[in-house]
């Protein structure tokens, strides 16, 4: 039987690719609480109303909620360092998309990016992870607070690394100037295991969480960072387009 979902929040990226990851699991979202299984509440709403569910991101954003209170709901989801293609609005840290504007304008070399490794994690590695748990047999549901971002930390330079990579790669394939050298097995510079100190979210309650759910494997996110990127890259290689 489909379980009714009722979203309380505005219109953004964020709930637009959860709204899919839902109904592609044959949720059914419905307007009136009142007609509904669950209520899932996301970023500022979250601190005006009673759910069951809230979805805030841990940032100095309004928008996004505040993660310090302790919100109304039986299962607080706190997410970390989400990468957006299509923009993070007030749900990732934007440094990533400055990052990538910079590389593409050629000014990178003048960025000051930031000192912390991120734990990024993709959308639709977010959004899997939380249509499980709304989805969630009433008895597998989750309850306190869950912290949700990737399981690798990544130093700025070797995202930045990256970055410069499948630019140089993208605008090759673009203007047809591909080389031999720039068509080798060049090692990926995200690939590096960063060394430095690491203060990464507990993901052990998420871990659990998902297996209760019915996840076996728990909480195993699968989106490459080098496929994250080259999306990000695409998107604001479109967004450029546009603007002209």
């Amino acid at each position: 039987m489909s379980k009714h979902v009722h979203l309380i929040g505005g219109e953004d990226n964020f709930r637009a690719a959860l709204v899919d990851k839902l109904e592609n699991a044959d949720a059914v979202i419905v307007d009136d609480a009142e007609n509904s299984d669950i209520t899932v509440a996301l970023g500022k709403y979250a601190e005006k109303v009673t759910a069951d569910i809230t979805i805030i991101a841990s940032n100095e954003q309004v928008m996004s909620g505040n993660s310090d209170y302790v919100p109304k709901a039986g299962l607080l989801i706190r997410i970390h360092d989400l990468m957006m293609p299509e923009g993070s609005e007030h749900w990732g840290p934007n440094s990533i998309e400055h990052w990538i504007k910079s590389v593409r304008n050629g000014t990178i070399d003048a960025l000051n990016p930031d000192i912390e490794a991120r734990y990024w994690v993709n959308l639709r590695d977010a959004t899997d992870a939380i249509s499980l748990l709304v989805l969630a047999d009433s008895n597998s549901l989750a309850q306190g607070v869950v912290d949700l971002c990737g399981r690798r930390a990544w130093s700025p330079d070797a995202v930045l690394g990256e970055m410069r990579l499948l630019w140089q790669r993208f605008t090759n394939a673009i203007e047809h100037s591909h080389t031999v050298q720039s068509l080798s097995q060049i090692p990926s510079p995200a690939a590096i295991q960063f060394s430095g100190e690491r203060r990464r979210p507990n993901l052990s309650p998420l871990h659990e969480a998902m297996k209760l759910a019915g996840r076996e494997e728990g909480w195993r996110p699968i989106t490459p960072m080098r496929v994250s990127l080259m999306e990000l890259i695409a998107h604001s290689q479109m967004k450029s387009e546009k603007t002209k």
